[in-house]
């Protein structure tokens, strides 16, 4: 039986590769291990995505709109340890990113991702405008650290960037952000007044409606 697929379908499977990194050796890594051709085979139960995903190795997806929790009774010193970095940077303190309140809160968060260069100021435009009757903010430390703390996996797969805390370091304006370095976890700071990659994802929260 002939197949043809439109050229949206392919459009969509090559921005899938670039997202994902694919490069030529690991494409023709994955053709000759034969597992995309069990992926492809019309018998394939491809049904539950989290169980390909286990068996891949992966973690579980973190749905679309997901929900933090901040205890505002703790230090950044607790928070930051709740969240088992492997490195952490030591220009984040309590001095430069205070946190404030005394109870707990849930939040709805959300990434925002653009696929381009980007400036921190355009992020901000773009959350804002995304959704006016109820508005997402740029994530604050705490979400940051909450986020790290419940999603330990998510930073393997991409930096999470934190608009919400801005403080100076050295002379620079900074903001706190998850990434990894190999397989570590790490804590870290990065220039808000520069243009970020497009594998960035922003950390974006309200809070829960009645909560």
């Amino acid at each position: 039986m002939e197949t043809i697929f439109t050229d949206g379908q392919l459009t969509k499977l090559i921005e899938t590769m670039r997202q994902k990194q694919m490069t030529p050796e690991r494409f023709n890594s994955l053709l000759s291990s034969g597992i995309l051709a069990d992926v492809l085979d019309s018998n394939a139960d491809l049904s539950d995505r989290d169980t390909v995903r286990a068996a891949l190795k992966l973690g579980t997806l973190v749905d679309d709109i997901f929900r933090l929790s901040v205890d505002y009774s703790q230090s950044l010193e607790q928070m930051i340890a709740a969240g088992q970095y492997d490195w952490t940077n030591d220009s984040i303190t309590a001095q430069r990113f205070p946190i404030e309140g005394n109870c707990v809160v849930e939040f709805e968060g959300r990434y925002f991702h653009f696929n381009r260069n980007i400036s921190s100021e355009n992020v901000i435009k773009e959350i804002e405008a995304a959704d006016t009757a109820n508005p997402w903010s740029t994530a604050k430390i705490e979400h940051v650290l909450s986020h790290g703390k419940t999603f330990p996996e998510e930073q393997r797969k991409f930096p999470i960037i934190g608009l919400g805390s801005v403080a100076e370091v050295l002379g620079n304006r900074d903001v706190p952000y998850l990434d990894r370095l190999d397989s570590e976890r790490e804590l870290d700071l990065g220039w808000f007044d520069d243009d970020w990659d497009p594998v960035c994802r922003f950390l974006a929260v309200r809070k829960v409606s009645g909560a």
